[in-house]
């Protein structure tokens, strides 16, 4: 029996009430409609709140796009270029995230241009993208997924998806590598037994066919019992046809005659059989 599975140890929160991920400050330089911003979400919920075209929206593609997204999943343009604010040429998002104490803060940093470029840096250093999603994927943070970050110009793409996408989309989201694993493995399974089922549904099927097969081999082995009994008892009484001719007597006159009925009734009885047989199968 297989041993039950660690449960994955929860993250506590630190004295300063943050969690490691957490967002503790946002920079923005000459980003969509702000020439320059810096705020500080709060450790637990927060909320974004102001008339249309305050900005609220370029804070939440600021927090997607700096923390490794690409225009495409917001739904809105196509080139990291288009975000940089009309006028200048370049721009970028400073995110600082919560490291594993309250005294480790990391930086992640965004250059963006209007030729398209960027360039990123992880507290102040120059890094590839690589390295930075890395750092990102550290603390389990997913802006591609529609569980964990909702751009509202994807909220009609993620009423869409059917209830074993949200599973799979859940379950990316809680942060436990197995568990995409051991739903894949529970597919596998499923699609496994029902393989088995169909195997066992075929060969039900094929045995019900040799027995029904095995019935009528039965019956003919029977016919070829009930054959030779005939025949022997055919030879039995041509023995004593000769005899019964010698011996003067009535009973002797009528078992002759019995014998001879015998020997029609048998021989139509061997003759008929396999005709017989053919007419029932036509029938």
């Amino acid at each position: 029996m297989a041993e039950p599975r660690a449960k994955r140890a929860r993250i506590e929160r630190g004295e300063d009430d943050y969690m490691p991920g957490n967002i503790i400050e946002i920079e923005l330089q000459n980003f969509m409609t702000f020439n320059h911003l810096k705020c500080k979400p709060g450790s637990r919920l927060n909320l974004v709140i102001g008339p249309n075209g305050s900005g609220k929206s370029s804070i939440v593609c600021a927090i997607a796009l700096g923390l490794g997204g690409e225009p495409q999943l917001l739904g809105r343009a196509t080139s990291i270029g288009a975000y940089v604010k009309r006028g200048e040429e370049s721009g970028h998002i400073k995110i600082s995230l919560r490291g594993d104490t309250k005294d480790e803060k990391i930086n992640i940093t965004r250059k963006i241009d209007t030729r398209n470029k960027s360039e990123w840096l992880f507290n102040g250093k120059a890094v590839p993208k690589k390295d930075m999603l890395q750092i990102i994927q550290r603390f389990n943070i997913q802006v591609n997924n529609l569980t964990q970050f909702l751009p509202q110009d994807r909220v009609c793409e993620f009423a869409k998806l059917t209830p074993v996408q949200l599973l799979e989309e859940t379950e990316k989201a809680v942060g436990d590598p197995q568990l995409p694993i051991q739903h894949r493995a529970l597919i596998e399974k499923s699609h496994e037994l029902k393989n088995i089922q169909l195997s066992v549904e075929r060969n039900g099927e094929t045995l019900n066919q040799w027995r029904a097969l095995n019935a009528e081999l039965e019956k003919d082995v029977e016919r070829v019992h009930q054959r030779e009994e005939l025949l022997t008892k055919v030879e039995s009484m041509k023995k004593k046809l000769p005899w019964l001719k010698q011996v003067d007597l009535p009973s002797a006159s009528i078992t002759y005659a019995l014998c001879l009925l015998f020997l029609y009734v048998a021989y139509f009885k061997i003759r008929w059989s396999p005709f017989k047989k053919a007419l029932s199968h036509e029938v």
